[in-house]
């Protein structure tokens, strides 16, 4: 056998066990998630990290495991990265615009700025541990902390590890608390598109970005997304920045090893071949489906890897928390904010879907009715858009005209050109309050009958409906009566 061959068979056992467990905790989370109510049951990354956490707080991490783990951290993760490509196309991008890439531009120099200022000053923490912890609260995460670290190599080691273990808690506490907050309507102005925006922009680690938008809708992820792999690029030119600050105060007598992310070459490689080449809805689902669980591992991995017992370390516990919680605190307020300045607040904001401005029937309809409200915060307005461009002014539909996989309950199996069967175009919804039948072929008896039978890509729309109150559920009803 020759030595490279047996060289590789070497790496890949010693890595095996820990790739094994990442799989089998990925794959029991995502079962835990499936049985929780409220919205874990739509968050299986948060409960993979919230699941991770516990076990590398509780238990050790044996080291037979990470080899494995730290595998799944690097080069999984990178992967999963690249695979989200085929979620974007250049034309999504085009959609996206220039406020969105603003937006995080500005945030990122507002919380680098401002959390490295309070670390030094507030709770005296040393230059270089501030200014770690800032860059991953900034841009993204472990993955800009270990690129800063790269240029200084006599200094990693313990700060490294701290400052990712402050930016993985805080960035957690994120996950969790951004779709709460959004599904309770504690982010006034906000719709799905303006939500993404804010997490792409604020929320540190892009599988926890992941996590927090997958919860509210594709939509939500699909922005998100973008905004959050705009700031990973945006990495690049900080860490020349960062690289030519040094030298010039070290008179020019070191030289800082700058580290690019290879992986955004990847993405951006995968992005193009989805824009030009349509693969078929099968292989696509397949695709994306195991990019889900790459990301499930890459969380439980991080957190069997990121124990809570670290804050204690490096200072006290309570300077490290509380630089955590300004980095949160700081990050999340300066993207919502800028997301509702550049919006015009919440009567402006666009509309999931579409970009205009409403007519004053279709306010009517939404803004200043509570059905339509609920309407388009538990997300039906992704798919049923309110209105769309005709060729002299907007014309009412409550539909995107679009195919969207509607799940196996309306499968039925027949295949036209690049739809399958469970691809169906969506149903307009004005004049729905003439109709004694609903759905494109009249099955359904009632309203709560045609929303039951939403699955698929309304999976995740269906469950937030279904959470809501029954009077709230009778809002949305009489709404859908009146169009």
């Amino acid at each position: 056998m020759l030595p490279s061959a047996r060289g590789f068979i070497s790496a890949v056992r010693l890595r095996l066990p820990g790739l094994a467990v990442a799989a089998s905790l990925a794959l029991a989370a995502q079962w835990m998630a499936g049985g929780m109510g409220g919205p874990l049951a739509r968050n299986p990354v948060l409960v993979a990290m919230l699941f991770g956490l516990l076990l590398g707080s509780f238990f050790e991490c044996p080291e037979s495991l990470r080899p494995g783990l730290n595998f799944t951290l690097k080069q999984l993760l990178r992967l999963s990265v690249i695979l989200l490509g085929f979620r974007i196309t250049t034309s999504l991008l085009v959609d996206l615009g220039w406020v969105p890439i603003t937006i995080a531009a500005a945030e990122l120099m507002i919380t680098l700025i401002t959390v490295n200022l309070i670390a030094k000053r507030v709770f005296k923490l040393d230059s270089h541990m501030a200014l770690l912890i800032a860059v991953g609260a900034a841009v993204c995460g472990a993955a800009a902390i270990l690129s800063v670290a790269a240029m200084e190599r006599e200094r990693r080691g313990q700060p490294t590890g701290v400052a990712i273990a402050i930016i993985t808690v805080s960035g957690t506490m994120a996950l969790l608390l951004y779709p709460v907050a959004f599904i309770s309507g504690w982010m006034p102005g906000l719709d799905e598109r303006g939500f993404g925006m804010t997490v792409g922009a604020s929320i540190f680690e892009l599988s926890q970005v992941y996590g927090a938008s997958f919860a509210v809708s594709e939509g939500a992820l699909n922005t998100a997304t973008l905004v959050k792999l705009s700031k990973v690029v945006m990495l690049v030119p900080l860490l020349l920045l960062l690289g030519a600050l040094r030298r010039r105060y070290d008179g020019g007598t070191v030289r800082s090893q700058i580290r690019v992310p290879w992986f955004v070459v990847g993405f951006i490689a995968v992005l193009l071949i989805n824009s030009v080449f349509k693969l078929h809805p099968q292989v696509r689902r397949l695709i994306l489906e195991g990019d889900q669980f790459l990301f499930l591992m890459v969380t439980v991995a991080l957190g069997i890897t990121t124990p809570l017992s670290k804050l204690r370390e490096a200072g006290g516990a309570w300077r490290l928390a509380g630089v955590g919680f300004v980095a949160l605190v700081v990050s999340a307020a300066s993207a919502y904010g800028l997301v509702l300045a550049t919006s015009g607040g919440a009567d402006s904001i666009v509309k999931p879907g579409a970009n205009h401005t409403a007519t004053s029937a279709e306010a009517d309809l939404t803004a200043k009715t509570a059905g339509g409200r609920l309407f388009i915060a538990v997300g039906c307005a992704k798919c049923h858009v309110p209105s769309l461009q005709g060729n002299t002014q907007r014309v009412l539909l409550y539909s995107d005209l679009l195919l969207h996989d509607m799940g196996p309950g309306l499968d039925d199996k027949i295949v036209q050109g690049d739809a399958t069967g469970a691809d169906w175009r969506t149903t307009p919804l004005i004049g729905l309050g003439l109709r004694d039948r609903y759905l494109h072929d009249g099955r359904a008896e009632t309203l709560r009958d045609a929303i039951l039978e939403h699955g698929g890509e309304g999976e995740i729309v269906r469950r937030r409906f279904f959470e809501l109150d029954e009077q709230d559920q009778q809002a949305v009803y009489q709404f859908l009566m009146l169009l």
